[in-house]
């Protein structure tokens, strides 16, 4: 038998839960407590339980459960999971998870992607380069396609094949209209294109009998004006 001032304690616990969160009314509620678990019942289909595994409240607008393992909340609005293996949150807006292996986001605007061996964004718009390194994280290689509202603090001019081409850190981008608004778009190594000083982390190889620098998927042969994009086939 449980003990009688347990079960009072998890009755009135859990009433005042509901009460205080305009779940109930004292004339509506229903109270049911079985030997290990309390039930409050309301208008409108509104409840709550309390038992040795967690606790769970149901309203107008979501419910809310929490437990051993995790908890979750669900609304209106999108729901939220929290659990020993990570959390996930999605909203009209978009979707976040963070678990042992990585962490993800979507939106509106692109995703951003996280994990043990690097990271990735894929999106359309952001104010800056530097906030999309803040998005990115360490280590990450800005997609094609990616605009920004602006070009790159560091970004030097390159005029080729008749177009203007802004160069930084490896990436290329174009000017571009988007929305009916000027952004700067990522776009792949131009072939012929010269730049002055490779990016960092090239490393030097040999096709036949020609040296190249490959720079991430992008190949440079050194010329007079310093190196030019080349597409190998």
């Amino acid at each position: 038998m449980p003990k009688p001032h347990s079960t009072i304690g998890r009755v009135t616990a859990v009433v005042a839960i509901c009460a205080a969160a305009g779940m109930l009314s004292p004339l509506l509620a229903q109270v049911r407590g079985a030997r290990r678990t309390t039930v409050v019942h309301g208008e409108d289909g509104k409840a709550a339980a309390v038992g040795p595994r967690g606790v769970a409240v149901k309203g107008e607008e979501g419910y809310a459960a929490a437990g051993r393992h995790g908890a979750v909340a669900k609304g209106d609005e999108g729901y939220a999971a929290v659990g020993r293996h990570g959390a996930v949150a999605a909203t009209e807006d978009g979707y976040a998870r963070v678990g042992p292996h990585g962490a993800v986001v979507a939106g509106e605007e692109g995703a951003a992607a996280v994990g043990r061996h690097g990271a990735v964004v894929v999106g359309n718009h952001y104010e800056s380069y530097e906030g999309w390194k803040v998005a990115a994280g360490v280590g990450a290689a800005i997609a094609v396609g990616t605009m920004l509202a602006r070009p790159p603090k560091a970004a030097v001019t390159v005029a080729y094949g008749g177009s203007s081409y802004y160069y930084a850190e490896g990436a290329y981008y174009t000017r571009v209209v988007s929305g009916g608004s000027v952004a700067y778009q990522v776009v792949a190594p131009p072939a012929g294109i010269v730049i002055a000083t490779l990016p960092a982390g090239c490393k030097s190889v040999r096709v036949g009998n020609v040296a190249y620098s490959q720079c991430g998927s992008t190949y440079y042969e050194r010329v007079g004006g310093g190196y030019r994009v080349v597409v190998l086939h």
